[in-house]
């Protein structure tokens, strides 16, 4: 069944079941749209690894900061976790957060986030590894369960995402943090990865 919707000044054809609700299918992938705007990026700590860390502390591995009058709300879509070597520590990759911090985040590496529609632009977002926050960070929530896996383990773990979903938003004067709760292991490296949309203030 094909109906039609009045559109402002214009006139939509939109298909419709036989008992004539209106049919809605997804054309795209489910970022497409956002992808296209230009408005989505992503991050993740240096190849080599770091250290997920045993307890929150202001040298978090990954913070993403939103900074002072930035003028957007970083909204986070997802979040990764990769292993690259070592022995890790039984515990748990929890989210956190430092409100306010308005200055940036000193020492460490400072990051280079990447749009998703592939080009050298940055958004708004900064990111860093290892760099000093104005104040131990405050628990969100446990994201990731850690256990004593090493590059031997016969089991690896599968695909270690959290599809966060727009779950959390990062004003400005804002850090968002991943850092793991656990024992120390030995040597232990992993890869964490944010990714994220810019939305308008207002």
């Amino acid at each position: 069944m094909e109906l039609e919707l009045s559109y402002g000044a214009s006139l939509v054809k939109a298909n419709g079941t036989k008992k004539g609700a209106t049919l809605v299918q997804q054309s795209h992938p489910t970022n497409t749209e956002t992808v296209l705007k230009k408005s989505t990026f992503v991050v993740s700590t240096a190849v080599g690894g770091v250290a997920p860390g045993t307890a929150l502390s202001t040298t978090p591995p990954l913070t993403l900061l939103n900074p002072l009058n930035s003028g957007v709300n970083l909204v986070i879509i997802s979040t990764y976790l990769g292993y690259v070597s070592g022995t890790l520590g039984a515990g748990t990759i929890v989210y956190a957060h430092n409100t306010p911090q308005a200055t940036i985040p000193t020492g460490g590496t400072e990051l280079v986030p990447v749009r998703t529609l592939i080009t050298a632009v940055r958004g708004a977002g900064r990111a860093f590894q290892g760099s000093t926050l104005s104040a131990v960070p405050l628990i969100l929530k446990p994201a990731y369960v850690l256990g004593a896996f090493l590059a031997t383990t016969a089991l690896i773990p599968g695909k270690l995402e959290d599809e966060v979903d727009g779950a959390f938003i990062i004003p400005p004067a804002t850090a968002f943090v991943m850092q793991g709760v656990a024992a120390a292991g030995t040597s232990p490296l992993v890869l964490l990865g944010i990714s994220w949309e810019e939305v308008d203030e207002n």
